[in-house]
């Protein structure tokens, strides 16, 4: 945890990722090596733009290079299947999801040395390289299709309701912190686990997202359904108990007050 931390407070997002990978592969490959490989494709990647002319032009031939020369592409599994969330197997096999992809594209793009970023949109990962004279250039990770701003539009109201005046926030195109784009990772290693049922791993990314997110009650509502499920009941009871105090009009309270007579009852009487 404290090796993720730092790769967080370091704001390098691609360190982090691949330490985060490397402790759900129980420590099978070097982070470090895959720092190296950015290195040389960066180089490789040098011989196919001017690096001293980083203009939308040579940032066109950068994105050919990426999905074209090194063959990136989305994925073909579930977002919340494993692989495409593990960084190593991400840069290993050349796919991956939007989050993960975003991750590998900003870390090699900044190693040539445009100016790129990751933007946490709502319900789709995107890139975004902004220019010093010229219009900022919004990217969909999956293929480097050119996003316009009537895209950017269509989807972010594909996802939110129309509002009244119909105007997409600014605040939506913002650029995702280290932190954020961490934990949406996390999210979705979360989701794999427990849609496979693997409750302890599941329980290893929720301590991590507890850790990161200390005073979100629905962090500790899914730790204490995880411990629940392996028999942790004393510890489960006190993370109910939180969620249930911080979040008293969610309709997960009710469930889990319910939830929790039942686990109070079951609990053995001790006598001192």
């Amino acid at each position: 945890m404290r090796e993720l931390k730092q790769a967080i407070a370091d704001n390098d997002c691609l360190m982090a990722s691949l330490r985060l990978a490397n402790i759900f592969q129980a420590g099978t490959f070097c982070p470090e090596s895959y720092l190296s490989t950015i290195r040389q494709w960066a180089n490789d990647a040098r011989q196919h733009i001017d690096p001293f002319i980083l203009n939308s032009s040579s940032f066109h031939k950068f994105i050919r290079y990426f999905y074209v020369n090194l063959a990136f592409s989305g994925t073909e599994q579930n977002e919340f299947s494993l692989p495409p969330n593990l960084l190593n197997q991400v840069m290993d096999y050349r796919t991956g999801i939007p989050v993960t992809l975003s991750i590998v594209f900003e870390a090699l793009a900044k190693a040539v040395g445009f100016n790129v970023c990751g933007v946490n949109f709502l319900g789709h990962f995107i890139l975004k390289c902004q220019f010093e004279n010229e219009d900022t250039i919004y990217l969909d990770p999956l293929n480097g299709k050119q996003l316009q701003r009537q895209d950017l539009h269509a989807l972010y109201f594909s996802i939110l309701q129309e509002i009244e005046n119909e105007v997409m926030p600014e605040e939506a195109l913002n650029e995702a912190s280290c932190a954020e784009t961490i934990i949406k990772l996390l999210h979705n290693l979360k989701t794999c686990y427990m849609n496979e049922k693997s409750y302890a791993p599941a329980l290893m990314v929720v301590e991590f997202l507890v850790a990161l997110c200390p005073n979100n009650p629905y962090e500790r509502r899914d730790r204490g359904f995880l411990l629940h499920k392996l028999d942790c009941t004393q510890v489960a009871i006190a993370d109910y108990q939180y969620f249930i105090r911080k979040c008293p009009k969610d309709p997960c309270a009710e469930v889990l007050q319910v939830q929790l007579e039942q686990l109070n009852e079951q609990l053995p009487v001790v006598f001192h």
